[in-house]
């Protein structure tokens, strides 16, 4: 069989990753597959690995705008799988608009669906994408021999805003080796102080839905009532969001919120390695590779209680509302309070994540594909 892979929005973040990853673990040959074509930007062509059975394409059409790559997709990209004798094509981003027949679609953003979050962008243009990917991923869904979702919360959200008639399975996303690093043994918060401080650890862009802003005032709260904590934020961001976090640091007297950009995904697990705890604010996810990662590292998390994320990390974290302060405040107090249950829960989520890896993710992945061929 020859298996073609559509993937002309993978560009960042946590579906590059996904990309990346599964490539890298593959053995297509072990499930069938004598040859896999890549159609993608140049630029995501270049960060993955070269294998023997894997031929990499690209077209000026898919290089330019979103309009240009659909309009690749409805009258290029299907004359050119057919020519290849492609007998499945994947569909990793989700939206796929050409006339090629047996594909396999993969749910990895939620914000089209979840459109209060959606809103949560004051952008015209933005909230406009936002509702085109939403009717192009549902046109997709409807039409695909299989769809692949990454939690059990995702497929419940979709399928109860839209039918889906082909073969679905769940495949979580995997984790790199690197990330894994046993627990530390927990401190209480008195032994810190504020020359060494406890490090908090954000990792994630900030944008309308990760609500960086309201962990920093949470935060800054604690330093006022003589805790000793400092949060790290590590992430891109969004000039609209990073001006909320921006009125926030305002008030930052004494340097307690440090933020220090976009770090190289390459370097990453070296700023798990340096902190003591992780925070997770983000109302908005399908299943968050950063979390996976925290919990790999062995970190105690304090997490948001939206969406897919008590799914993934169950009873081993403390949780609060991401969209009240208030309650990150409380969370937060508790979790630095509580020596004992950070120390069980960061054990607990170690050990549930050593069952996340990208070969247990790229294996199902190709296996569901060729059941799909």
């Amino acid at each position: 069989m020859i298996l073609g892979i559509e993937a002309s929005n993978i560009q960042s973040g946590g579906g590059l990753t996904h990309l990346r990853e599964i490539i890298r673990h593959a053995d297509p040959e072990n499930h069938g597959f004598t040859k896999v074509l890549i159609w993608s930007k140049e630029h995501t062509l270049n960060l993955l690995e070269d294998k023997p059975w894997l031929v990499k394409h690209t077209h000026p059409m898919m290089n330019r705008s979103l309009l240009h790559s659909f309009l690749f997709q409805m009258f290029v990209l299907t004359g050119l799988a057919r020519k290849e004798k492609v007998d499945v094509l994947f569909v990793p981003g989700g939206t796929f608009l050409g006339s090629f027949s047996n594909i396999v679609s993969m749910s990895q953003n939620m914000l089209p669906f979840e459109k209060e979050e959606a809103l949560r962008f004051r952008s015209f243009t933005t909230r406009l994408r936002f509702a085109i990917l939403r009717l192009t991923q549902s046109y997709t869904f409807k039409k695909s021999k299989g769809v692949i979702f990454l939690t059990d919360y995702a497929r419940r959200y979709i399928e109860n805003t839209i039918r889906i008639n082909g073969f679905k399975k769940k495949i979580s996303h995997g984790i790199g080796f690197r990330f894994m690093h046993p627990p530390k043994k927990q401190k209480t918060i008195l032994e810190y102080s504020f020359e060494h401080p406890f490090k908090l650890l954000y990792v994630s862009i900030v944008t309308m839905y990760k609500h960086q802003w309201n962990v920093a005032e949470a935060v800054l709260r604690l330093r006022e009532e003589g805790f000793a904590v400092q949060l790290d934020l590590v992430g891109a961001k969004v000039d609209e969001a990073y001006s909320k976090l921006d009125r926030v640091l305002i008030n930052d007297k004494h340097g307690v919120v440090k933020y220090r950009g976009l770090v190289p995904y390459e370097e990453l697990d070296k700023v798990y390695k340096e902190v003591d705890g992780f925070v997770f604010a983000s109302s908005c996810e399908n299943q968050p590779i950063i979390m996976l990662e925290a919990m790999s590292a062995g970190l105690p998390i304090a997490c948001s209680n939206k969406g897919p994320m008590p799914e993934v990390l169950k009873e081993n974290g403390f949780y609060f509302n991401p969209l009240d302060a208030d309650s990150i405040y409380r969370t937060l107090k508790e979790f630095l309070l509580n020596k004992e249950l950070r120390q069980q829960y960061a054990e607990q989520a170690y050990t549930s994540a050593v069952g996340f890896t990208w070969k247990n993710c790229s294996d199902n992945t190709f296996e569901f594909l060729a059941e799909m061929g």
